[in-house]
């Protein structure tokens, strides 16, 4: 079994995140909210989103839930990494 460039592993994980974070906040300054309560709806298996999407998110917090999402992912990708090495 190949071990895994933990450093590497945990980059990989949280830019991906940051990826799938700012393509969401695009779709939604894209489509609207109708359209996005549609499609939320239909991903989450009928749940009703039409109370919740909140469509006034400043660029500010955006950003900052980038980062958040960058550390956190970044951090699950680092442990996810370290056991895989560490299995026998």
């Amino acid at each position: 079994m190949e071990k895994l460039n933990v450093k590497k592993f945990a980059l990989a994980a949280g830019f991906t995140s940051v990826a799938i974070y700012l393509g969401c906040f695009l779709i939604m300054q894209l489509l609207g909210e109708k359209s996005l309560v549609k499609i939320s709806n239909l991903l989450f298996h009928g749940m009703d989103f039409s109370n919740i999407i909140r469509m006034d998110i400043p660029i500010a917090e955006t950003l900052v839930g980038a980062v958040v999402s960058f550390l956190f992912w970044g951090i699950a990708g680092y442990l996810l990494a370290t056991i895989y090495n560490n299995l026998k």
